[in-house]
Order: structure tokens, then sequence, then C-alpha cells
């Protein structure tokens, strides 16, 4: 490719992985530390010369993080890209102004060094992030910046407190006035381009799916008790209460509902498991265990519905993990899942529960070999078309024929 690549990341780099985990007290961003990597597993497969600068995302010392230093370290040189974690003083207050002089200076090292035409992309409207290489663009003319925008800055939560509604506001202010000089954007939906204060090539990927750690088996059959499975945040306004609802509510039919995850709407369901020997909670489960259970079932189902206006500018991200499980998949029309999902999975407009339960128990009726065949379809499609490789040629196509 003609254009040389510098991806800035927060990732979780497998030397220090375990140090990370084990020092973190709450909230380890797991999911996002996934998509990054199958960024870099993409970006990796047509840029041979791959440079990641990478700050982990970790939480503040002392109250989120056990230690006030995040290590540098080199890593990558196995695996066909050149990583570099600078590392960073991780207290509360001054850590995005360590991160943000530590990537200007090391974004400034690698485009003294590197000839010819030079595109840094962002994971995230991180503000240290961003401020570090639109003030490097400034410094060189040839270096253009991409940015990746998993969420919009103001749908985006936090504390309920008078100090965090002020470090957000400014914090919106300052992104809005970055955004206006970044060069393009990889966008969850389309929608996202109306919140953004300027038009910029764009491309849209919903997410990645990595197969490394899937199973290959698919287990859909006819045993007498059907399972129903949900995965996930159990937040009451990703619909989870409303699912535990439609099982309450279903008729003629032997089934058992197994739930996983942690949230706000953890007690209700902890409470309904133990009024009915037919819900199971498990809580929150390793990754490898979730998509082992995910194979086991009958039905897995997504209740979020498109309530709310943040669903038209995001994408759940377990669709693909519930699709590639080769088990049939349940769920409402997003205004933020692209058309061609409803061609490889069951879905609804209607969000009543009796038509969520109807809907479950017709379902799980119909015969072996149907469904089956629908969670084929299904894996294939997200092995197939959502890949690191596939989705990432998006990205190529931006920065090197629009950008």
């Amino acid at each position: 490719m003609s254009k040389k690549v510098l991806f800035l990341t927060g990732l979780f780099p497998s030397e220090i992985r375990e140090e990370i985990v084990s020092n973190s007290k709450f909230n380890i961003q797991f999911a996002a530390d996934a998509l990054q990597w199958s960024f870099v597993k993409g970006l990796g497969a047509y840029y041979d010369d791959l440079t990641v600068l990478n700050f982990p995302f970790v939480g503040s010392y002392p109250t989120l993080y056990k230690v006030p230093i995040v290590k540098r370290i080199a890593f990558g040189s196995m695996s066909g890209f050149t990583g570099i974690n600078p590392g960073y003083f991780n207290l509360l207050g001054l850590k995005n102004i360590d991160i943000y002089l530590s990537a200007k200076r090391e974004i400034k090292k690698w485009a003294l060094n590197t000839n010819g035409e030079k595109v840094i992309i962002i994971y995230s409207a991180f503000l240290p992030f961003l401020k570090a290489a639109i003030n490097s663009k400034e410094l060189f003319n040839e270096l253009k910046v991409v940015l990746i925008l998993p969420d919009l800055p103001q749908f985006m939560g936090g504390p309920n407190n008078v100090f965090y509604r002020i470090f957000k506001n400014y914090t919106y202010n300052a992104l809005q006035k970055l955004f206006k000089k970044t060069d393009g954007y990889i966008l969850l939906t389309p929608y996202m381009m109306e919140k953004l204060p300027e038009k910029k090539p764009f491309t849209v990927i919903e997410g990645i799916f990595n197969n490394v750690d899937i199973s290959s088996t698919t287990n859909v059959n006819d045993l007498v008790i059907k399972t129903i499975l949900y995965t996930g945040t159990l937040a009451r306004r990703y619909g989870i209460l409303n699912l535990l609802a439609a099982f309450n509510v279903l008729e003629n039919i032997t089934a058992r509902l197994i739930i996983c995850g942690d949230g706000d709407a953890k007690d209700e369901i902890k409470a309904a498991a133990e009024n009915n020997p037919n819900i199971i909670y498990h809580g929150s489960l390793e990754r490898s265990r979730v998509l082992q259970l995910q194979t086991q079932a009958s039905l897995l189902v997504n209740p979020r519905t498109a309530e709310g206006e943040f669903t038209r500018y995001s994408f759940p991200s377990k669709t693909m993990e519930y699709l590639a499980s080769g088990v049939p998949v349940l769920i409402y029309k997003l205004p933020g899942i692209p058309k061609e999902y409803y061609e490889h999975c069951y879905s609804l407009d209607d969000v009543s529960i009796k038509t969520l339960s109807d809907k479950i128990k017709c379902i799980l009726q119909m015969d072996s070999k149907t469904l089956i065949e629908k969670g084929k379809k299904a894996r294939d499609f997200i092995l197939n078309y959502k890949n690191p490789v596939a989705q990432c040629k998006k990205i190529v196509d931006l920065i090197e024929n629009k950008i």
C-alpha cells in the first residue's frame, strides 16, 4: 500500500495483559480490547509496516487501578507489526496530560522516520489521542488523521455528579473542534455522521468478528427441554426484563432461560431465578464459557428494542457473536443494524411482551433441520464477510482512495 499507517490504540498487549487484569479494580474493557486487536489483525494484512502506538485503556490510580504507572514495553514484533507501549503516569487528573505529551512525542518520532504519505488511525474519541494527532498533523503536511468512532461522546455514560458533567462538557466541546480537523471517519452506523460537526469521507464498520476462539460445533437438537440464552449486559434499557416477562408467559412448551452477565437488572433476575427453577442465572462468566453456552443453546435472544435515540448510533456487538455460534438468533429490528443481517436471523418489530413470547415459542417448535440450516448460513455470513481482513478492506479503500 502506498501510505504508511500508525494505529493509535488502548489495547492490552499480551506481555502485560495479566498484570492489567490483576491491577484493575473495576470495568475492564475486554470488548474494546478485542475489537482493537481485530483492527490490528485486519490492518496488518494490508500494511506490512504497520506501527501500533498504544496506551492501554485502564482505570485511574488510585480509585480504579492499583498502581500509578503503566509500564513501557515493546510488543508485536512476532505478529507482523511494530508495537510501542510508551507507558504513562496513571494518576487521576494527570494521566490524560501525560498520555497526550507522550503520544505527541512518539508520533513526531514516527513521522520523522517514515517516508511518504502517512496516516494515523485513532481508536475512539479519546481527547489526548485526537489532540496529539491533530497537533502533529499541523507539523507534517503529508500526515492525515482518520478516527474510528465506536461511540459518540454525547452518548457515553459516566458518574452522575457535577464534576463529571463539567468534565464531559469540556471534553465534548474540545472534541467538536478537533473533529473538524480530522480527514475521515470509520463509523459504526452511517447515522453517526448526523452528529458530527462537518461531513468528511467515511466508511461504516459495524463491528469485526475475530474467530480465534469460536467453537466449530453446532448443537441445535430435538431435546425435550429447549434452552433460551441471553449473554451480555443486564441493563434495563437493553430489554432484559422484557425477555424475562416473555419467558414467564411462554405456554405449552418445555423450556429454560439461561442468563449470563451483570448490570442494573441483576437483582430482579436473581429473584426470578430463585422463584422459578427454569430460570438459571450464571452471573459473569469467562468469554470461553459464554461461547460454549451459546453453541449449546436452542435459541439466542437479544431483547434490545429500538427505544432510545442511542440505538440509531450503535450496533449491538453481541449480534455478530450470536450469529457466529451457528445457533438460531432472535433480535429486534434496530436502525443501527445493516439490513443484510436480517436475512440470517429471526427478527421483530412489535415490542409487546406477548409478541416476543409467541415468536420464541414459534422458533422453538420448528424442526431441527430448518434451525440448523438457518444457523449454518448465519455463521458462514459472519465468518466470511465480517472477519478482520474483510472488514478492514473498507479502511484501506477509504485511506487509499478518499483521504
